[in-house]
């Protein structure tokens, strides 16, 4: 996990600074599984997020990351005692790596989408800082896929271009550790 942390840490520039403005989280969603994720709030409007996950290993493999900018805005009012609950939405970015299948059957492929994702945060008055968010994920507007399958005689490749929603919307639910 510090691995992890650091290596996210390196691609942002993000320093160990006192203010905390740098979480790292674990998300669950219903269109790709689990995963984890760093946060980092550059100011009170803007979130970068960079997701990892739909972690399969062995005979089926499949990786992906996500990378999305979110705006907040600060529209439900409440008592600062209960934290605060600002709206999100932005575009995001997908890769994804999948293989799987033995010989006759095996198969492969690489996804890349754009979408948008939207939804309400809760960020609690704890010690350390804590968020709780729920998303919901656009399909996505733009996509790329090259599939593999083995056939008669050897790999056969498949290219699928394509602007127009694809895919389904999804539901994310996120929470964050502000450590760092």
């Amino acid at each position: 996990m510090k691995k992890v942390v650091l290596f996210l840490a390196l691609i942002w520039g993000a320093s160990f600074a006192a203010d905390k403005q740098n979480a790292v989280g674990l998300w669950v969603g219903d269109f790709s599984g689990w995963g984890i994720d760093y946060k980092r709030l550059n100011d009170n409007n803007t979130v970068w997020n960079v997701y990892l996950g739909d972690f399969r290993l062995g005979d089926e493999t499949a990786m992906g990351i996500g990378l999305g900018y979110y705006f907040l805005h600060n529209i439900i009012k409440a008592d600062a005692s209960i934290g605060r609950f600002p709206l999100h939405w932005g575009p995001n970015l997908g890769f994804g790596f999948w293989s799987g299948g033995d010989r006759p059957n095996r198969y492969s492929g690489l996804d890349i989408g754009v979408g948008i994702a939207g939804g309400i945060s809760w960020f609690a008055p704890t010690t350390p800082a804590l968020d709780a968010s729920i998303e919901l994920v656009s399909p996505n507007i733009g996509m790329w896929r090259e599939s593999r399958e083995v056939g008669p005689d050897d790999w056969r490749a498949n290219y699928n271009p394509a602007l127009g929603l694809k895919g389904s919307l999804g539901v994310r639910l996120l929470v964050h550790l502000y450590f760092f």
